[in-house]
């Protein structure tokens, strides 16, 4: 099955996160589909258009209703010599995969996203690739399932398949500790799984410190299991707080974690986000704030030349500073996670150590912020691009390893700030 072009994650969110209006694209997509035009791509593209626009529910139905017919889909298509990378992925919402796309936008790789059957016996033939990628999270409920059904469909081929785990891969926040027990300089913060009913019944009969015993006493950073960008987010400290949290929250598990204080001396708290490509670390962000709940989005950056300051010199001097302090804490991260391409969040302590709040190989990595504001982040953007690409190009068939990689095309790689899910 020949796959269908479609806009895509990045150029659609791209034109969103730039303030224009999607809509009247949307209306002309349907008129299209309308019109007898490839309606799966078609029906892909609405569902981003959606996500973005709030409407999660919409946009997955339009999802599976493409994915009833189509599994195969293509974006950054410009000619038939372009290199082909197969990606597979999960049915999920905008945030849910590796978003590969923003990593490839500058690359002139062909990207073919391949959504397997998971409950198919018989599987579609794979289309013309040069190398593959995994991109199903490794929090994904069939994690596991998915990478032996990818195993299974790329073991004839001989196929290189980057980020593809040799065995298990759990980054959940509880299990971080344990992959970690311990590591000079490296910190996480303990963290519990408690299921509703067990944290209920627990803070009502006050023995809530008993049942969070690995973690400590408040105050408790919670959250639900499987929630992002600061969904759900709490601090609570007092058991009455706890209760209050419990009584607006419908989730069923939540991850119950010891406070870290991690303001810096001044008092201000600082979150970097570092991903690591083929073995090596990269800066992609500084967070400063007054807050100790902070992401990107709420820091404000864009608003304070002082901090925009700041974040410039941490990215120049990144090799130099911030990496060859963390040098080991960043060797055991990548031993241990045992992945080509993750991303962390993290912080540093008034002690020095690096603090990992979350690793992930879905997080962001994006090149859409104005270039008048932030002048010095489009470069290191462009390394992190190019290291990808390389890796890619490295476990390639050899006829494409040598070949120039066309600089420039394409568009910038981002985040939408209507979807917070990719954050």
């Amino acid at each position: 099955m020949e796959p269908q072009e479609r806009l895509g994650l990045a150029r659609l969110t791209k034109m969103a996160f730039d303030g224009v209006d999607l809509m009247p694209l949307r209306a002309e997509l349907l008129t299209k589909m309308e019109q007898g035009a490839e309606a799966d791509g078609i029906f892909m593209d609405l569902s981003v258009i959606d996500q973005l626009y709030g409407n999660q529910e919409m946009g997955l139905a339009w999802q599976a209703k493409a994915l009833a017919r189509q599994r195969m889909f293509s974006t950054n298509r410009r000619g038939k010599l372009q290199p082909k990378v197969l990606v597979f992925a999960e049915p999920s919402h905008v945030g849910g995969n590796t978003p590969i796309e923003f990593l490839l936008q500058s690359s002139d790789f062909e990207i073919i996203t391949y959504y397997p059957k998971m409950d198919s016996e018989r599987d579609e033939p794979l289309p013309e690739h040069d190398v593959a990628f995994c991109a199903v999270p490794t929090d994904s409920a069939q994690a596991e399932a998915f990478f032996a059904k990818v195993r299974q469909l790329t073991q004839a081929t001989g196929t290189q398949v980057v980020n593809l785990p040799a065995g298990p891969v759990d980054l959940e926040r509880d299990a971080l500790t344990e992959i970690f027990p311990y590591v000079r300089g490296l910190k996480f913060p303990k963290t519990e799984r408690v299921d509703r009913d067990t944290l209920v019944a627990a803070v009502c009969n006050g023995f809530e410190t008993q049942v969070l015993a690995q973690v400590g006493s408040y105050p408790y950073i919670i959250r639900p299991v499987g929630s992002h960008a600061g969904a759900g987010l709490a601090k609570v400290d007092t058991p009455e707080a706890l209760v209050q949290y419990l009584a607006g929250q419908e989730a069923l598990n939540f991850f119950v974690s010891e406070y870290v204080d991690y303001a810096s001396f001044d008092g201000t708290f600082r979150k970097y986000r570092i991903v690591f490509v083929n073995g090596q670390a990269f800066p992609c962000h500084m967070a400063i704030a007054d807050q100790w709940d902070l992401w990107y989005l709420n820091a404000q950056m864009e608003q304070s030349e002082a901090k925009r300051a700041e974040e410039a010199h941490f990215m120049a001097r990144f090799e130099r500073d911030f990496a060859k302090r963390h040098k080991e804490a960043f060797e055991a991260l990548m031993s241990g996670v045992g992945l080509d391409y993750f991303g962390i969040d993290c912080a540093e302590d008034r002690d020095g150590n690096l603090v990992v709040f979350e690793a992930d190989n879905a997080l962001i990595v994006h090149d859409m912020d104005s270039e008048a504001v932030f002048p010095y982040k489009a470069a290191h953007m462009q390394e992190i691009f190019a290291a990808f690409d390389s890796m890619l190009r490295a476990r390639s068939l050899t006829h494409i390893r040598d070949m120039a990689p066309m600089s420039g095309a394409g568009g910038h790689a981002g985040i939408d700030v209507a979807a917070t899910a990719l954050m």
